[in-house]
């Protein structure tokens, strides 16, 4: 279960998306935009973008608390937890031309998203926002993804993608690889 904090921050981060995509965005560019950002931020600061866990899919990594928010605004869904009802009130998602599209209610929580952040999201939406949301997906089939699907076929279950290997698939270095096996671990034995 995400704590508050996480939830806000994955929140502002997708608000921050989509208010750059005012149109709508579909879930595999809005996926794979936050993976993609996900991989820089971990590459270049050897921390993570957000704290939302991403699953080998089909098409690609999935963040599993953003895809459950939007398939409850698709259902009509709640949650009890208001974290999480506040971040479902603030996407909509709408069938447009036959695919669902995800739009922003609200604004982004800027006090959310540290300086880091906004350029990396900001270098990920210019840079695959008009890329075919099927090359996207081919494209975010990294070693990292390959291996957790792999896992995901054999058990039957979706496997979550490590940070380490989502670095390690985006070039990191050894000495940041070092980096975010050591915050990992400390994050794993202190909380």
């Amino acid at each position: 279960m995400k704590t508050t904090d996480q939830i806000l921050k994955i929140k502002a981060t997708v608000l921050y998306v989509l208010g750059q995509m005012p149109q709508g965005v579909d879930y595999i560019h809005l996926f794979k935009i936050l993976y993609f950002a996900q991989q820089k931020h971990l590459v270049t600061y050897g921390m993570p973008l957000i704290e939302d866990t991403f699953c080998a899919r089909k098409h690609g990594p999935v963040p599993t608390l953003t895809y459950k928010v939007l398939k409850a605004s698709e259902s009509g869904q709640s949650f009890e937890q208001k974290e999480m009802q506040e971040y479902l009130s603030a996407v909509k998602v709408e069938l447009i031309d036959g695919h669902q599209m995800v739009m922003a209610i609200q604004k982004a929580d800027m006090d959310e998203l540290s300086k880091s952040d906004v350029l990396v999201l900001d270098e990920c939406i210019n840079r695959l926002s008009n890329i075919d949301a099927f090359d996207l997906s081919d494209l975010s089939h990294d070693k990292a993804w390959l291996k957790a699907k792999r896992t995901a076929d054999r058990t039957g279950e979706d496997a979550k993608i490590p940070m380490y290997d989502i670095a390690d698939a985006g070039g990191a270095t050894k000495e940041m690889l070092s980096v975010i096996r050591e915050r990992q671990w400390i994050e794993r034995h202190i909380n």
